[in-house]
């Protein structure tokens, strides 16, 4: 299993340039500075003495801000790993070692996503720190499935810059393709589903209803929250909210929620695109001429 050579190569690599140890100062100001940041708000918008802080709000908190920073990370230090190789010629030298096509592939996605992995966990730890000393309630099975949902992103997108990287040598063209995927699918991909729901529905948008409770929540068939949560971050969002928190996942349109719009699903969906955008990637870079 030659890919867990290029795979220890990688992360190696990344703690001599000094990389994983800037990822993982990243991480820390990140996750620990949103976790006293959320106190500081909580105290202001609920008055000191009357905050009651939990590990649930700050991971409800903190999951629009990971389902940015997690995906751009990730491209950053993915979209060369290949095209850059083949670019430089250092790709004929690895492929001239007893590695193949295929190990190339897998070993970048499997290395590149650990070095994500560990500075994302030092970031946690440091969270968890600060939460432990400054929080009321603290839930350590919501803490751990968004630990390991914000993992799992990494490594997804790890793997798509990693598999886009495969279909060029040319490394600009690599950066264009990184940066069109994120645009698209982090950017205009909820457009892209009013835009279908207005061929289908003749309007732009869901109307709101109101739930018995006076909850406003959006009447819409399940194939548009479906179509939404085809976008990696959404179903990370979805995912995660399904395993932490059952009440933020209610949906008063549907006496019973379809699989296809449970967590297991935007699970499912997750797996699926650190899958398949690997092994096209794989597809093309195996039949490059290198």
């Amino acid at each position: 299993m030659s890919w867990t050579a290029i795979a220890r190569k990688d992360f190696r690599d990344a703690a001599r340039s000094k990389a994983l140890w800037g990822l993982t100062v990243l991480f820390v100001l990140f996750m620990a500075g949103f976790a006293y940041l959320f106190t500081l708000l909580q105290g202001q918008g609920q008055g000191q003495s009357d905050a009651v802080l939990s590990s649930l709000d700050y991971v409800s908190f903190l999951m629009s801000p990971v389902a940015l920073l997690v995906p751009i990370t990730a491209l950053v230090i993915t979209h060369k790993s290949l095209a850059g190789e083949v670019e430089s010629g250092s790709a004929k030298f690895l492929l001239s070692l007893p590695h193949t096509r295929r190990d190339a592939v897998v070993g970048k996605v499997v290395g590149r996503g650990s070095v994500l992995a560990a500075s994302i966990g030092v970031g946690l730890v440091a969270a968890l720190v600060v939460v432990l000393a400054l929080y009321d309630v603290f839930d350590a099975g919501v803490f751990l499935t968004f630990a390991v949902m914000t993992v799992l992103l990494g490594f997804v997108y790890t793997g798509i810059g990693v598999g886009l990287s495969a279909t060029t040598k040319d490394s600009g063209r690599a950066t264009i393709l990184a940066a069109g995927f994120f645009v698209v699918f982090e950017v205009v991909w909820g457009f892209a589903a009013n835009a279908l729901y207005y061929l289908v529905e003749g309007t732009f948008s869901p109307p709101f209803a109101q739930a018995a409770d006076g909850t406003p929540y959006l009447d819409a068939p399940g194939w548009y929250f479906f179509v939404q949560r085809l976008s990696p971050s959404e179903a990370f969002g979805s995912a995660t909210q399904w395993f932490t928190d059952s009440t933020a996942t209610f949906l008063p349109a549907f006496d019973t929620i379809p699989f296809y719009l449970t967590g297991w699903a935007s699970l499912v969906i997750l797996v699926a695109w650190v899958v398949v955008v690997p092994a096209a990637g794989f597809y093309v870079f195996s039949r490059a001429d290198l």
